[in-house]
């Protein structure tokens, strides 16, 4: 049976219709393999737009003498990877992996310490060039986002597929870094194409393929399906989307709980979701894995002072609010503590913060409360008045406020480590005396 293949060559521009037994894998004009090919290709208007390696890819595009070589964002002596570029991926590097594993897996990698307020910087651009698309942009996070592109033809003079294939070539011409796009009929299948051809890959899924495309895919390609979930599938003998498709309402509830039914329209490519173009950041956070682990309040303070200015600055950017304050700490044993609080009015203070998550931290120090890591995140933007703050509001609030706003002032003119408090000086000053001890002590001669 012959189709008809929408085609477009990202090389040259070239865009026809063809009828074919085979899908072409070359532009019949200039020959280039760039070529987007398929009989739904002018017709889907639903995009996932995912940024590859972001993090690494930043830093590859700011530093080009990284550019063949393994880089690794994140790990410290004793953190987690936050992003790998694909030549460290080849080593077996992933995010979230032990720094030290990495390090042994990826022995000439290049370890970055990661740059949060430069990924901001760039996502930015990014999200800009996106909303110059279409209004209707749905972020999931930082580095990734749906788009509606319907109705935009007119406007833009081209279909959805050629935007798309624009808007890829430019962020690489212009910002240094490669996205992956999945384009489709639904936000499902849209996020599973995304993935499909990475990295600067781009992936189409029509209605007329999915129910077979996804047949024998693996049920945890679903978004949803947790580790337990796929372990009861498992022992159910279900492995795959068509399985799960078929099985009985019944047997899939017991399996799935509630999640179930939408759990089998999305097995068989049905996803009544609409892009939510409101949709904003669930939370903005810091946290740091200590070289040692720390018991020391003062020591633990300091670190948290400095993380709630660096949340309060994200914040501020991107004009965002909360209400929620968590503090986040794990043990030496690697037990996870959260704690929350709610404030009485959401803020994007630095000061506010601080003594509500320092208030937090006090409940848990102590000579032999040992931690190995320190964040503190912030939560609930927008959110209704739930809960009040069981700190009273210092009566000298607006003199904290224009304290922050002149250090905001200045650290904007002269970068941000040109003022520290008198807490984060003390802490730098007694590590860099331990530090200078320890040299010492490593210099002397051995008996």
């Amino acid at each position: 049976m012959t189709d008809a293949f929408g085609l477009y060559c990202a090389a040259c521009g070239f865009t026809a219709w063809l009828g074919a037994v085979d899908r072409p894998q070359h532009c019949p004009k200039c020959g280039h393999d760039r070529l987007f090919a398929h009989p739904e290709l002018f017709d889907l208007h639903l995009a996932h737009i995912d940024c590859d390696a972001f993090y690494a890819s930043v830093e590859k595009a700011d530093n080009p003498d990284l550019k063949d070589k393994p880089v690794i964002v994140g790990g410290g002596q004793r953190g987690v990877v936050s992003a790998a570029c694909y030549l460290a991926r080849k080593f077996g590097v992933r995010s979230a992996m032990p720094a030290w594993q990495a390090r042994k897996n990826c022995p000439g990698g290049v370890f970055i310490k990661p740059r949060m307020s430069r990924y901001v910087e760039v996502s930015r651009a990014i999200r800009s060039r996106m909303l110059s698309l279409t209004p209707m942009v749905e972020p999931l996070s930082i580095d990734e986002a749906f788009l509606d592109l319907s109705g935009t033809e007119e406007l833009h003079g081209a279909p959805p597929a050629i935007l798309l294939s624009r808007f890829q070539a430019e962020i690489k011409r212009d910002l240094g870094i490669t996205v992956s796009v999945g384009l489709s009929y639904n936000k499902s299948l849209a996020k599973m194409a995304s993935d499909q051809d990475k990295p600067d890959g781009f992936f189409v899924l029509g209605r007329g393929e999915a129910k077979n495309w996804l047949a024998d895919k693996p049920v945890s390609i679903l978004f949803g399906v947790g580790k337990s979930a796929l372990a009861r599938l498992e022992a159910a003998g279900i492995s795959t989307c068509a399985q799960l498709a078929d099985m009985p309402l019944g047997q899939a509830k017991s399996c799935l709980g509630k999640s179930a039914e939408r759990l089998q329209e999305l097995a068989v490519g049905h996803d009544p979701r609409a892009i939510n173009p409101q949709s904003e950041a669930k939370s903005i956070s810091s946290e740091t894995t200590f070289d040692s682990d720390i018991a020391d309040r003062a020591v633990l303070e300091a670190i948290l002072e400095k993380q709630c200015a660096q949340v309060s600055t994200r914040m501020k950017k991107a004009d965002l609010q909360a209400r929620t304050v968590t503090l986040k700490l794990k043990r030496h044993n690697h037990k996870l503590l959260t704690r929350s609080v709610s404030l009485s009015q959401p803020t994007n203070k630095a000061h506010l913060m601080f003594e509500a998550a320092r208030r937090l931290l006090q409940a848990e120090t102590g000579p032999q409360k040992f931690y190995r890591l320190l964040g503190v995140g912030m939560d609930g933007f927008g959110a209704e008045h739930t809960a009040s703050l069981f700190l009273e509001m210092l009566e000298d609030e607006g003199k904290k406020d224009r304290l922050e706003e002149a250090i905001d002032d200045l650290s904007a003119r002269f970068g941000g480590a040109s003022l520290k408090s008198g807490r984060q000086f003390q802490y730098e000053h007694k590590r860099k005396d331990n530090s200078s001890r320890a040299d010492k002590k490593s210099d002397r001669p051995k008996k």
